[in-house]
């Protein structure tokens, strides 16, 4: 936010006419606005509206100069500046106009916390099927849809992630782009077998760049769960997921060896993104089962809930 004060100094220099020769009868006048560039506080951009002019010398109060007629002027510093302009006509008469302009770097914006729809994964209605904990949650291109369960001292109130399946969670959500968002995963292992080969089945969390969405693709926020697609949107292939560039982070969450709820917590930036993803499967099978490249081992997951929250 920039506070512009003005202090107008006119001033016309011109020699009275001698014997036989005219007076200027139209004098330069001096005059220009400036206006903060929204996306830069220390460029300032000019405005000439001298009259009468051709020729204009500025000297921006930082040490820099111009003789263009709209210039602009990046400033080294917050700090008021004494700005001036002599605007001289062919007659070499000339006219002044100062102004003094505060330079001040704006209050950073308060990031709000992104929006997810049932991310406390109620069994609720899902479009195009029965009620499910995966409402809102799923896109059949990338996996199969999470299941529902109970679990944490609820009722058909978790999404479970079945062992030996390619069972997965997926939906978008705005970001601010360059900021930094924390995510916590509250999330429940069956025991380990102990003929099963350490470590089971994981869960893999990953946060999907909006640059990476399908060509020609434009994110939709739904207002509720049941209205979100199955498929055809975002992310519509596991090798556009597994690409490195489309990956903001790649968290790996392990069997504790109990079936403990226990809160895993990570951070991402937005990097250049206005939106993204958030993709969770269930891994540590044989990735040849199924056509999607992936399966969870021998091992269910239960998920019971997401929050995203953005770091002050």
């Amino acid at each position: 936010m920039v506070t512009v004060s003005i202090a107008v100094s006119c001033e016309k220099e011109y020699d009275l006419p001698e014997a036989g020769s005219f007076a200027d009868e139209t004098p330069p006048s001096a005059n220009f606005t400036a206006s903060e560039d929204p996306a830069n506080f220390q460029r300032f951009l000019f405005s000439n509206l001298s009259n009468s002019s051709t020729d204009y010398f500025w000297d921006f109060g930082d040490g820099n100069t111009s003789t263009e007629r709209d210039p602009e002027n990046i400033y080294p510093a917050e700090g008021t500046y004494t700005v001036i302009l002599t605007a001289t006509d062919a007659l070499d008469v000339s006219s002044t106009f100062s102004m003094d302009i505060n330079v001040v770097e704006p209050e950073p914006q308060a990031v709000p916390d992104p929006v997810l729809k049932n991310a406390d994964f109620d069994k609720i209605e899902k479009l195009g099927g029965s009620d499910c904990s995966c409402s809102g949650w799923d896109n059949d291109d990338i996996g199969e849809q999470g299941e529902s369960s109970s679990g944490n001292g609820g009722s058909d109130n978790v999404v479970k992630f079945d062992n030996n399946e390619p069972d997965h969670v997926y939906q978008e959500f705005e970001v601010v782009p360059n900021s930094d968002y924390t995510i916590q995963v509250v999330s429940s292992f069956k025991d380990i077998d102990p003929t099963t080969p350490f470590p089971g089945s994981m869960l893999e969390l990953r946060i999907l760049a909006g640059s990476g969405y399908v060509d020609g693709y434009t994110p939709t926020y739904y207002a509720t769960a049941p209205e979100y697609p199955n498929s055809g949107y975002g992310y519509t292939t596991v090798a556009q997921v597994e690409e490195a560039s489309n990956n903001l982070i790649i968290e790996t969450i392990s069997n504790p060896g109990n079936d403990d709820y226990l809160t895993q917590t990570f951070t991402f930036n937005s990097g250049a993104n206005a939106s993204v993803a958030l993709f969770i499967r269930g891994i540590g099978g044989d990735s040849s089962v199924g056509s999607y490249g992936y399966t969870s081992g021998d091992e269910e997951i239960r998920v019971d809930s997401v929050t995203i929250s953005a770091n002050e």
